[in-house]
């Protein structure tokens, strides 16, 4: 899968599944409000199997903090499906202890069946729904033919349709338990979506607004610096002063070759992202006098997606040290990890409210280089205390060097 498609789905997915947990304590918590309330009525018998949606709540947590330890969208993935097949493990039980096929048995994996083929890639899902299959008719099998025992959660002394705590039970658990939830539950998916797509559109036209705008950028270099330069060659030439007509034309290369390196620059292709960066900090030191450290461990190359962000990414935070900032000294810093790659980029220049800047200082433009691939982006500044840019981005398709 193409590294920036990748980052994309699995920025996206880890927000989803953390809303998705979220949604789960909320549903856990009815069950366990609901078999507070079943324990409460006259007649129900006590069944240890009530601790089970307190202990699923509990197992939520841990659960939650590994999925945000994830940096790949598979090692995403197969967390959460583990945590779905635990699910299925406790729910068989749940299922055994609650009358097997005598009670609303079979619908009590609905939840994890769901989440299981809606964020899961669709062999897990369906290893999860085979596992929910597999339990229940187990239960059912095991019971039928005596091996395991069969546990009433009724008295059973009376037709199910004239027990009234049968009945209420049912009532709450169908009711309550399952369809208010499933209704809350399509909803928070509904409305997560609906968020994505939002966030799509906003998307595509910021890119069109910053596309337009690099050709306007584009457009005034080339008439303001180039036009110039190559008309007033030919006015020399015109006047007879072919030595200033071939300075003119010189400077006009320059121009050109200048314009196009800040576009691609060729050392971050050829040699990969440490030589540009030490390039890149080379130039500005010479034209700014600020003095520019770079500090960027040899070693195998990333895919050109990751090259190009983390560039892009620095490069915006030099151009707001030396434009905006009058910083006197910039570090830069770039470090492998087994995830991918961290960077950071600080300066002691004069600062700004990160607040009040908003999506000025290229910020939106560097927040949507790393969450294209599925990083995250870092600035922490203040008036008089410089800006200290931090950013990650994940990456397992390290590449051997070229050079």
């Amino acid at each position: 899968m193409n590294p920036v498609i990748e980052g994309r789905e699995f920025g996206e997915m880890r927000a989803i599944v953390d809303r998705t947990f979220l949604v789960r304590r909320v549903t856990l918590a009815v069950f366990c409000a609901v078999t507070l309330i079943v324990l409460g009525m006259p007649g129900f018998p006590f069944n240890p199997v009530f601790a089970v949606p307190f202990a699923w709540l509990l197992l939520t947590l841990p659960f939650q903090w590994l999925l945000r330890r994830q940096r790949t969208l598979r090692s995403l993935q197969n967390v959460h499906a583990a945590f779905l097949a635990l699910e299925s493990v406790l729910v068989t039980y749940l299922i055994h202890r609650l009358g097997g096929v005598e009670w609303m048995g079979v619908l009590f994996y609905l939840f994890t069946v769901i989440y299981a083929n809606f964020f899961l890639p669709p062999l897990a899902g369906y290893v999860v729904t085979g596992l929910a299959l597999l339990g229940f008719a187990l239960v059912a099998v095991l019971e039928m033919v005596g091996l395991i025992p069969h546990y009433l959660p009724f008295r059973g002394d009376v037709p199910p349709h004239r027990d009234p705590v049968r009945v209420i039970a049912t009532v709450l658990v169908g009711g309550v338990g399952f369809y208010a939830v499933l209704a809350f539950t399509v909803r928070a998916f509904a409305t997560m979506y609906e968020e994505r797509r939002r966030a799509l559109a906003e998307l595509s036209a910021r890119l069109l607004t910053a596309r337009e705008e690099e050709r306007v950028r584009i457009a005034r270099r080339l008439h303001d610096e180039l036009g110039q330069t190559l008309a007033a060659a030919r006015w020399a030439l015109s006047g007879g002063d072919p030595a200033e007509a071939e300075r003119l034309l010189s400077l006009s290369v320059d121009g050109v070759r200048t314009l196009a390196r800040e576009l691609r620059p060729p050392l971050l292709d050829e040699l990969g992202l440490g030589p540009a960066l030490e390039a890149l900090a080379e130039s500005c030191a010479a034209s700014t006098g600020i003095a520019v450290e770079v500090d960027v461990p040899p070693g195998r190359r990333f895919p050109p997606e990751v090259e190009t962000a983390a560039y892009r990414v620095i490069q915006e935070a030099l151009e707001n040290a030396q434009r905006h900032a009058a910083a006197r000294r910039v570090e830069i810093r770039l470090a492998r990890t087994r995830g991918g790659i961290v960077g950071e980029v600080t300066d002691d220049g004069q600062g700004f409210d990160p607040e009040r800047a908003g999506s000025g200082l290229g910020l939106s433009g560097m927040k949507e280089w790393v969450g294209l691939l599925g990083g995250e982006l870092r600035v922490r500044s203040g008036p008089g205390k410089g800006t200290h840019v931090t950013f990650s981005i994940p990456c397992h398709d390290p590449r051997p060097d070229r050079g």
